[in-house]
């Protein structure tokens, strides 16, 4: 078993309360449960796979918040991913964690929507379904690599209502009409995902990793902002437990905007959450910054931050 590092667990200490610190430190291990959904574009009715988890004998559980998506056991992943309907693109492995960065963002039909950081395509491919596959959405990816493994996940999930574009998201360029919607689910320290038996996940991980995602985070939102109509909705999220690239940047984003957008309440029901953090290494945030969500990990979501802005007309 491979240890922290001691500087991110002093760390943590300071941002997760006392009393959710041990269940927090225990998800650093293996996770317990993993959740799918149901992709509509391509299958029309669900009734048929929940009976056929059930004749293989796989307890699922509904996501209350999000009626598409299902948790089941760990220990059934391997039968799940064996099925037909995972490799006709009917259903979809994907954190609910990030479902639920998607599902805030609410992509309504019609809509036309920016993804700024796009691959691998999980929240891409469940905007276009929540959209009922009707509106657009440019989907923004800076690697080649990345890029095609998000038109894979497009072609698997029978998704057509996506064009990609190979540029970093901070010099994406608005083409014609701003967006009603954008997302910006930000590349990050990946603190929410650091696995204790897997050395990789944290191995370059160091305060000044952090300095260098700041700056990233920064010029994402910013170039989000210019991208969005007035009265439109940007969504900003991590997985990761750091203050600087959470709350931090969005007290940036307020002050660097001055009053061109307004903080959004959330909605959490059924999600298990923390308080965001107002005060951080001698820096006090906006009181608002409470409005933005932190995800308690468990043993079937990741550690995440989301923050839900509009635009003020101007």
């Amino acid at each position: 078993m491979n240890t922290l590092p001691e500087k991110f667990l002093e760390r943590l200490a300071k941002i997760v309360p006392e009393e959710n610190l041990p269940k927090v430190l225990q998800t650093f291990s293996k996770k317990e449960q993993f959740a799918l959904r149901l992709n509509a574009i391509k299958m029309k009715e669900k009734e048929g796979f929940l009976k056929e988890l059930t004749k293989r004998n796989l307890v699922y559980a509904p996501v209350t918040w999000f009626p598409k998506a299902y948790i089941l056991s760990m220990k059934d992943k391997t039968i799940v991913t064996s099925m037909p309907e995972l490799h006709e693109g009917k259903i979809y492995i994907q954190s609910l964690s990030s479902m639920f960065v998607a599902w805030t963002l609410e992509p309504q039909a019609g809509e036309r929507i920016l993804d700024l950081c796009a691959a691998p395509g999980s929240k891409t491919t469940q905007m276009a379904d929540m959209m009922e596959h009707k509106g657009h959405i440019i989907a923004v990816e800076h690697v080649r690599n990345r890029l095609y493994k998000l038109r894979s996940v497009l072609d698997l999930l029978g998704v057509g209502i996506v064009d990609m574009k190979l540029i970093d998201g901070r010099r994406y360029r608005c083409e014609g009409e701003l967006f009603d919607k954008v997302l910006v689910d930000a590349p990050c320290s990946s603190e929410g995902r650091f696995d204790v038996t897997d050395k990789k996940t944290f191995r370059y991980w160091s305060p000044r990793k952090i300095r260098e995602m700041v700056r990233k985070q920064k010029g994402l939102i910013l170039n989000a902002g210019r991208c969005l109509k007035d009265e439109g909705v940007l969504v900003y999220s991590t997985c990761t437990f750091a203050p600087e690239e959470n709350e931090g940047v969005i007290n940036w984003f307020l002050r660097k905007t001055g009053g061109m957008f307004v903080l959004k309440d959330i909605s959490t029901t059924g999600v298990d959450t923390y308080p965001p953090v107002l005060e951080w290494m001698d820096n006090t945030y906006n009181p608002d910054i409470q409005k933005c969500v932190r995800i308690l990990p468990t043993e079937n979501m990741d550690g995440f931050f989301v923050a839900k802005l509009r635009k003020v007309k101007g």
